[in-house]
């Protein structure tokens, strides 16, 4: 069987790695990635050491079937000792040194492919299109080089692409619509320059700590609708699931009984277990858009030690159980966490790591970092600069876009292949977004019908959750997607 894999970013490299682990008869694959950050995607690519890994290692492994691998390599390959955050009395190196750990996790799949008598090729090209073969029904792929690959399995793998300018900015002078990697895009920043940053999560994080290492003296504001900032981690502790388990969960979808009430009650058992409070945590979340962000970033600074364990388990279950639950929840359930509850959600599953967070308040304290929520509008000025409306018109020389792609989002340089899928009736658009994908093989459905040739890996799925999947999440769904191929 040959497999055309479309991307290679941390989903590609979790599939190679798990594809290589399986058993059966040697196959053929080619990898297909027009980016020059081949096996790193948007976030890994070389940059500055102020851009960290925003999570311990214990929890970024691209391996489902290790979770130490990632923190064996790290430790094999890196003098860490300087990137100790003690807070949470972990080890958090620069992202770029998580891309170097892709790549060569990567490259060693791709030996032990070969040394099984696999084929393994890597094309720098990025599909633009694909035809059926009438004659067995697989398909050949269309490169923009002009080349015809023909493929009895295909794979999208290709991530969430780059962020929209949601403003009409591109090309003035100053703006940022692609923060990484930050050593290029901030490098020319002047000193003294007011920098607003649209958003106020991750991105917006690594961008205000990258100006805050370059010596920038003038000021940063966040601008965004909401001014919420992502919740502080919590210093590991060894914790196990019990009852939010993907087992529990889908035994309660079998017998009808799943829905976000039946979740809530699985994390009280989970808690009453441990002999705490359920009540105590609940207030914790309700209170995360309405708690002002300062207050609440200092407040959970000081509770990085709490003993309360709910937010450590919440955001371990949203890793752990979240991306079954989340397929076989009702769609008024669905509908009510995505729709009005996707800032906490987002902002509990990706956390920001203490060593930041210290950043983002000594900056917020000394007034040259500004929440400024409530922006409507942003324009460019014809003089030069911008001008942002938050309930006031007001002016920033740079503005830098740190707002990511919405999950079920097509990356730009997608869309003509997704296009040609559409067009050839080999995928079909979900009302909520995305490609609407049969649950137990991953293959783009039609009115209910698998495709026989393309399977999808990552948020491009509509049945995936609404928030960026996290390494471990994509390792385990590339696992799955490798026992689907190998069968």
């Amino acid at each position: 069987m040959r497999i055309g894999l479309v991307g290679a970013g941390a989903a590609g490299v979790g599939l190679l790695d798990a594809l290589a682990a399986t058993e059966g008869r040697p196959d053929s694959i080619m990898v297909f990635d027009g980016s020059p950050a081949v096996w790193r995607g948007r976030p890994y690519q070389p940059d500055v050491e102020a851009v960290r890994v925003n999570a311990p290692p214990v929890i970024m492994s691209i391996r489902a079937a290790d979770p130490t691998h990632y923190q064996r390599w790290l430790e094999s390959h890196t003098d860490a000792a300087g990137y100790r955050d003690e807070a949470l009395g972990q080890i958090l190196v620069p992202r770029a040194r998580y891309g170097e750990y892709l790549e060569d996790t990567a490259r060693a799949a791709i030996d032990a492919l070969r040394s099984a008598d696999w084929q393994v090729s890597v094309v720098n090209s990025r599909v633009t299109g694909f035809t059926r073969r009438a004659e067995d029904g697989g398909a050949l792929l269309h490169t923009e080089g002009g080349a015809r690959v023909p493929v009895d399995r295909a794979v999208l793998a290709v991530g969430n692409g780059r962020p929209h300018d949601h403003y009409g900015l591109t090309g003035a002078p100053g703006y940022v619509n692609e923060p990484y990697p930050m050593a290029r895009t901030l490098a020319d920043i002047e000193p003294g320059a007011h920098v607003a940053v649209i958003g106020s999560g991750l991105t917006a994080v690594d961008s205000a700590a990258t100006l805050a290492a370059k010596g920038h003296t003038g000021p940063i504001s966040f601008v965004s609708r909401s001014g919420t900032l992502p919740s502080v981690q919590k210093r590991p502790a060894r914790l196990e699931l019990r009852h939010l388990t993907p087992a529990a969960v889908l035994a309660a979808a079998t017998s009808g009984a799943l829905t976000f009430d039946h979740l809530a009650g699985l994390m009280r058992a989970e808690l009453a277990g441990l002999g705490q409070d359920f009540d105590t945590f609940a207030a914790e979340i309700l209170a995360t858009e309405s708690e002002p962000p300062v207050d609440r970033l200092r407040r959970q600074l000081a509770e990085v030690e709490s003993p309360h364990h709910g937010s450590r388990l919440l955001t371990m279950a949203i890793r752990v159980a979240g991306p079954l639950a989340w397929q076989l929840l009702p769609e008024s359930d669905r509908s009510m966490l995505r729709d009005r509850h996707f800032r906490t959600i987002n902002g509990l599953s990706s956390p920001m790591v203490p060593h930041n967070a210290k950043i983002i308040l000594r900056l917020l304290d000394s007034g040259q970092l500004r929440l400024r929520p409530g922006v409507t509008e942003i324009e460019a000025r014809p003089s030069g600069g911008f001008t942002i409306v938050d309930g006031r018109r007001w002016t920033a020389d740079v503005v830098v876009n740190a707002v990511n792609p919405t999950a079920y989002t097509t990356p730009a340089d997608t869309e003509p292949l997704i296009n040609a899928l559409l067009a050839a009736g080999a995928a079909e658009l979900h009302p909520t977004g995305g490609l609407t994908v049969d649950r137990d093989t991953r293959a783009t459905s039609i009115h209910g019908h698998p495709d026989p040739t393309w399977h999808v890996l990552g948020n491009l799925a509509a049945d995936s959750m609404f928030i960026a999947t996290n390494p471990p999440g994509l390792a385990a769904e590339a696992n799955r997607l490798a026992r689907i191929l190998a069968a």
